[in-house]
């Protein structure tokens, strides 16, 4: 089954069918990026969600990819999940985050191609990046899936703040929590690099203000004391100023990208970092899922209180050889804050 995104879609009924007019559909701010695809996998199916080429100058100038007639990806029905090691079925039973409302700090939504995955939204880019919102479907698409996946019915509100300038970015995502915080929002996440020095004075007191209305942030690189901060089941390897709060788990099955794929093809495939589904940065939506299972049945909880919860049930585990002191058993933090039926 393929389903072709409909930035693509649009140039093909409009008759631009040649690779070279496709090239200028695309926002100008991901042209280095070459290859633009995705592939959704969900129990066993592969679904073309995006295939767009690269947007350089010259059609010649794009990549050719010879895809092939399968995808293999062993063990994959018995590979470890979110759902296996952090017990989110058994929380399933209690909670699907139901009245809790995320809001995903990232670009290229897929705003208006995924209709149905958003309550909402906003975008805060400039140039390219912001063209990206709409129409484009790729790290900030994921990360709702990723999110979805875990609180599927959580409400998911797509905050457009990428730049490639650290300082334009943080003055984007200052305006987001500013909007979330008018809003009502419960949890904000961000899935990207760390902050520079210069920049993190600004961004800190925005924080500061979102934790003060109880909202809880799941950044990632981000070692802020208030931030629930997590990292993949790696031990306690995170950021140099502190311990992560929560292990998660660092692979995810639901996305990938294809030319992430295609390195991995021509790799010996032994090594960690070209495993096609290695992500750390899905640990911050999958967190943010945890909280709101967890808020959506105590909604009253405050940041510190969330973190804590999650720190005192986690549990130590060992995975792929390492130890991770607090890996999120969300169940058990469910049920710690429920309080049993009383007995008639």
């Amino acid at each position: 089954m393929f389903l072709i995104d409909k930035s693509f879609a649009a140039a093909s009924s409009s008759g631009l069918s040649d690779p070279e007019n496709r090239l200028h559909m695309l926002p100008k701010a991901l042209r280095p990026y070459r290859i633009r695809c995705l592939l959704r996998l969900a129990f066993g199916s592969v679904i073309l969600i995006s295939a767009l080429g690269a947007g350089y100058a010259k059609a010649e100038e794009i990549p050719t990819v010879n895809a092939p007639a399968i995808l293999y990806f062993p063990n994959a029905n018995s590979r470890p999940t979110y759902f296996t090691i952090h017990n989110v079925y058994d929380a399933w039973s209690i909670s699907k985050g139901a009245g809790v409302k995320v809001g995903i700090l990232d670009h290229s939504f897929g705003y208006d191609v995924h209709p149905g995955l958003y309550a909402g939204g906003k975008n805060f880019q400039k140039g390219g990046w912001g063209e990206s919102f709409n129409d484009f479907s790729h790290h900030g698409f994921w990360m709702a899936s990723t999110l979805r996946e875990i609180a599927p019915e959580v409400e998911i509100y797509a905050l457009g703040t990428y730049s490639s300038d650290a300082s334009e970015k943080v003055d984007a995502m200052v305006q987001a929590i500013d909007w979330a915080i008018t809003r009502d929002l419960d949890v904000l996440t961000y899935s990207a690099v760390r902050f520079p020095p210069e920049t993190r004075k600004r961004l800190d007191s925005a924080v500061d203000r979102a934790l003060a209305k109880g909202i809880v942030t799941t950044f990632i690189h981000y070692p802020h004391p208030g931030n629930l901060l997590p990292t993949g089941l790696l031990g306690r390897t995170g950021d140099d100023e502190r311990d992560p709060d929560v292990n998660i788990l660092h692979y995810d099955y639901s996305v990938i990208f294809t030319k992430q794929y295609v390195d991995w093809m021509k790799s010996d495939k032994s090594r960690l970092s070209k495993n096609p589904f290695l992500s750390i940065s899905s640990t911050s939506p999958v967190t943010a899922g945890f909280v709101a299972l967890l808020k959506s049945v105590q909604p009253d909880l405050k940041p510190a209180e969330v973190k804590q919860v999650l720190m005192e049930t986690s549990r130590a585990t060992v995975f792929e050889g390492r130890q991770s002191p607090r890996t999120v058993d969300i169940a058990a933090a469910i049920r710690s804050v429920t309080k049993p039926a009383e007995t008639q």
